[in-house]
């Protein structure tokens, strides 16, 4: 039984971590790769989806996303140069991408199928995105650790209510 409880725990526990990585992760993942803050729309009111936020919109984003915590105006400066570094990296990452799809046309389009070229395309989109999860993963790491153990709760159950919330639409 001892075993059970701690192993619910450690699930329920672990869980809770995933989802508050998902929603530090849309915060950041988001805007670098041309959707809307926090998952929703393609730029802000009416813009394209290529809008890059510059440092005072970006701060103001999180400031909203860090509402129910209640946070200092340090942690925001600090979280918002955060979020805008990141940004800015995953945005190059998005930019080297951009060509792939005329290469994956090139390999397709031919007399035959260019399996190698298709497989290199293949390999080199899987070491972006590892690189781009490393990426989040850092700036998750560097953000928690601004935060109190009670902001981040503050922020997981935020971001638990908000998911709730679609699933039951």
């Amino acid at each position: 039984m001892n075993f059970t409880m701690n192993r619910r725990r450690w699930i329920g526990l672990s869980l809770v971590g995933i989802a508050g990585a998902g929603a530090l992760g849309a915060l950041f993942a988001a805007p670098a790769l041309g959707g809307g803050w926090l998952g929703h729309g393609g730029g802000r009111w009416g813009q394209h989806r290529g809008h890059h936020f510059d440092e005072s919109e970006i701060r103001d984003h999180v400031g909203f996303f860090l509402r129910d915590a209640n946070p200092t105006d340090a942690q925001v400066d600090e979280i918002a140069r955060i979020a805008a570094t990141t940004a800015q990296e995953l945005r190059g990452l998005r930019e080297g991408a951009r060509g792939a799809r005329a290469e994956v046309a090139a390999a397709l389009g031919g007399e035959s199928i260019d399996r190698a070229a298709l497989e290199a395309l293949r390999t080199e989109h899987l070491a972006a995105a590892e690189t781009a999860s490393r990426k989040l993963t850092d700036a998750l790491a560097q953000v928690a650790e601004v935060l109190t153990p009670e902001q981040r709760k503050a922020l997981i159950e935020q971001h638990a209510k908000h998911w709730a919330r679609h699933e039951r639409e």
